[in-house]
């Protein structure tokens, strides 16, 4: 359920990438009818989501570096949860910015920045492995670096866009640096994992 939920936005790229650009009615009516569809799967995880029980739910895995023992585990607790209602909430409004005067051309290209952030964002909240979790949230980067360079306000828009992108990177690098930390120490980068594992806070020696 929660990979057809992160894939799902994915379809309405596949779709506008594929229609013609000049038609703006489709790109506009499209995306809004199929982030709508989005929000309302994404409502559908309250039915099947058990607040009762503590940790996380709706697992599914699926091997991925299998020599580093590193795996694509999806899983969601009561955060993430409403993160991702909140984030396919937020897309439809992002969507109908494309009917504001201030979007004016590349509507097509818009809507699919949109669409692909959806996805990621989606990937980083269901992600339960550290590595996978990383390479996505630092994803996230690149259709921003094009909505805030593209489609922003001012005329510092592309100085903004360079900037949040090499900050954020630049950042993020301490975050990989404790990930291989905990992979070397450990063996895996399973988040579920690491909980059973007991760390010196102190001292992390690599093995």
């Amino acid at each position: 359920m929660l990979a057809f939920l992160i894939l799902s936005p994915l379809f309405a790229v596949v779709v506008l990438l594929f229609a013609d650009k000049a038609n703006f009615w489709f790109h506009r009516n499209f995306s809004l009818f199929w982030s709508l569809l989005v929000f309302n799967f994404s409502i559908l995880l309250l039915f099947v989501f058990d607040p009762t029980v503590s940790g996380f739910q709706l697992f599914s895995s699926v091997d991925w570096l299998v020599l580093a023992n590193s795996n694509v585990v999806l899983g969601i607790d009561g955060v993430a949860l409403f993160m991702i209602i909140l984030t396919s909430f937020l897309i439809p409004v992002c969507v109908l910015l494309s009917w504001s005067p201030t979007v004016k051309s590349n509507i097509k290209e818009y809507n699919v920045a949109f669409f692909v952030l959806e996805s990621i964002l989606f990937g980083v909240f269901c992600s339960l492995d550290l590595l996978l979790f990383y390479l996505l949230f630092e994803a996230v980067l690149i259709p921003m670096f094009f909505i805030v360079g593209v489609y922003g306000s001012r005329d510092r828009k592309i100085r903004a866009s360079y900037l949040l992108f090499l900050y954020t990177l630049i950042s993020s690098v301490f975050m990989l640096i404790a990930i291989l930390a905990l992979y070397f120490w450990s063996g895996t980068t399973d988040y579920q994992k690491l909980q059973t594992i007991c760390f010196d806070p102190l001292i992390i020696k690599f093995v």
